[in-house]
């Protein structure tokens, strides 16, 4: 019995080895021959995509028989004929299903990404789902949908749905088509153009997150050119309302039912399988128009026009109307303009510029702006403004020295909130980041907004009644009322050893050839709400993240790998 047993093992785990060896084969022919054997294939003459894949499959099985897999050869051609179907080879299926999309369709999915980035879906004052430039994006993938005969449903504006396959479990591939506002004076190329130069796609929208939607639409028309019999329906659904209000999921959920399990392309890669939570403060003080005495006084701060973006800009505006003598004044701006050298020196990364424009001394602070959950990779030009401010100008006390005060000795340069009270760091997720984002004013009120990410373990009970002591001592140091809107959110973490991780986590290594780990991101996604979900791409993991910034792009061979990691991924999840 023992010798036997060892023979079934021995034989066993040669099947197993054989087996392996016979999938890097393939991988192998399909790295170094994938795009020769799909010209082969295109040059056919066949203008339906449904006989250039078998052709493609065709050509591959041949290539392998002369390579002496003849074995493998055979499953592949009787899985693709449709006569193996209880034993369906997924990842050799996956494999070339994957080169296939790529080759066939790279310049319709660069064509048509750069369309979508066109529409200006931004938020306005006017809901996202009546917005014109929504409309007409919706009815460009609808358009789209139909071309490709993929099947289309638009839940009230709120949420587009495109699918194929119709079983009774679902898989869900879930990116939004809404994009950050723009500040034109940082971009070197028009934002809504799509500009295609050097291997790029320039605009908002490149990265974060037009381009997976069309990557995902054209993988779903290579399963159908595939002809393999579906199992699951593969639903990619495409928000309008993430940048913003958030209203879109929220509805959809109360609408339809979600995929039983989905991913979240609005990232990057490995897989996502933590993210921090999404906190936001917005303090104000009512607005004051009687001068309060002599000397320098601030009339005006802005910086900043998003939530989820670090300023590279701030500008105060210090007048002193109230001083008559010229001398006074001169002094005033050759003071901080020594006072600015002097902080540009120890604040490394700084920039201060001292202007004058009348009566008034205009004071700008430039920095690098970057996605609010990264605050250490850009440089806060809002903060280096308020605590200069604060620390080296000796201005009149009103509403907007008060509201600096409260900034720079409660934030000041920290990233992790600690003089806030709320640092807190977990071994998985990392250290709370704290990011300036906003001071603005309306005829009514001056306001100043930062935003703050969480790690799991930290109470919201705790921060809430952290938050208020700080309101409440200052509001009565300083004799005011200090209005605050607060939004809290607890962190998303799934186990990164979990089955539904670990099987995305090797599609993505085996594809690239590295051995990446599950990772945790600062920024908020769809996967907090939408059940059973991770984040998987679409950018790479040591490329530089553009979503929210000046001059937001994607690489077009950025885009070639999520046509393959996401096609691979919906023929593995989708039988």
């Amino acid at each position: 019995m023992r010798t036997r047993s060892a023979f079934l093992f021995l034989l066993l785990l040669a099947l197993i080895q054989s087996v392996g060896l016979s999938r890097d084969q393939l991988k192998d022919l399909l790295r170094d021959s994938g795009t020769r054997m799909m010209r082969e294939a295109m040059a056919s003459g066949n203008a339906d995509s449904r006989e250039v894949f078998k052709s493609f499959v065709s050509i591959v099985t041949r290539e392998l028989s002369q390579r002496g897999d003849i074995a493998l050869a055979g499953r592949i051609s009787r899985s693709f004929a449709a006569q193996l179907r209880a034993d369906l080879p997924r990842t050799e299926m996956a494999w070339i299903t994957q080169v296939y999309a790529r080759e066939m369709y790279r310049d319709s999915v660069i064509q048509h990404t750069a369309q979508l980035i066109r529409f200006k879906t931004f938020a306005i004052d006017t809901p996202n789902r009546k917005n014109p430039e929504f409309i007409k994006q919706k009815e460009f993938l609808r358009a789209l949908a139909q071309r490709l005969d993929l099947r289309f449903n638009d839940v009230d504006g709120y949420v587009q749905e495109i699918w194929i396959g119709e079983g009774k479990e679902s898989f869900g591939l879930m990116s939004h088509s809404d994009v950050q506002p723009v500040d034109f004076a940082g971009w070197f190329r028009d934002p809504w153009s799509g500009a295609i130069i050097d291997g790029t796609i320039w605009g908002r929208g490149a990265i974060d997150d037009k381009g997976p939607i069309v990557a995902i639409m054209y993988g779903m028309r290579a399963l159908l050119d595939s002809g393999l019999p579906l199992k699951k329906k593969l639903v990619l659904l495409v928000g309008t309302d993430e940048e913003s209000a958030n209203d879109d999921l929220a509805y959809y959920l109360k609408k339809c039912k979600p995929p039983d399990q989905s991913i979240v392309v609005d990232s990057n890669y490995p897989v996502i399988c933590a993210e921090k939570g999404w906190c936001g403060v917005w303090l104000e003080l009512p607005r004051t128009s009687v001068p309060p005495g002599k000397g320098p006084c601030i009339v005006d701060i802005n910086s900043g026009f998003s939530a989820s973006i670090v300023p590279d800009k701030a500008v105060a505006k210090i007048s002193l109307a109230s001083l008559n003598s010229p001398g006074a004044f001169l002094a005033f701006m050759t003071e901080v303009e020594a006072k600015a050298g002097a902080f540009m020196k120890k604040r490394k990364g700084s920039r201060l510029v001292v202007e004058r424009s009348g009566d008034t001394v205009i004071v700008s602070a430039f920095g690098r702006s970057v996605h609010s959950s990264l605050p250490a990779e850009g440089h806060n030009a809002l903060m280096d403004l308020l605590v200069f401010l604060n620390n080296d100008v000796q201005t009149l006390r009103n509403e907007y020295s008060l509201l600096t005060s409260f900034a720079a000795k409660n934030i000041g340069f920290e990233l992790d909130g600690r003089t806030l009270g709320i640092a807190h760091s977990d071994k998985f997720m990392g250290d709370v980041t704290v990011a300036a984002n906003m001071f603005h004013t309306t005829d009514t009120t001056v306001m100043f907004m930062f935003n703050f990410r969480i790690p799991r373990g930290i109470d919201l009970g705790k921060i809430k009644r952290v938050l208020q002591q700080r309101y409440d001592a200052f509001s009565k140091v300083n004799r005011v009322k200090l209005k605050h809107k607060d939004y809290l959110s607890n962190a998303l973490y799934t186990n990164p050893n979990s089955r539904f991780v670990q099987k995305l986590l090797g599609i993505y290594n085996s594809i690239t050839g590295e051995n990446r780990k599950p990772q945790s991101i600062g920024g908020g996604t769809y996967a907090k709400r939408l059940p059973n979900a991770v984040v998987f791409g679409p950018a790479m993991p040591d490329e530089e993240y553009l979503g929210h910034q000046h001059n937001e792009n994607i690489k077009i061979s950025t885009l070639e790998r999520n046509i393959e990691i996401l096609t691979h991924t919906m023929v593995v999840f989708g039988f």
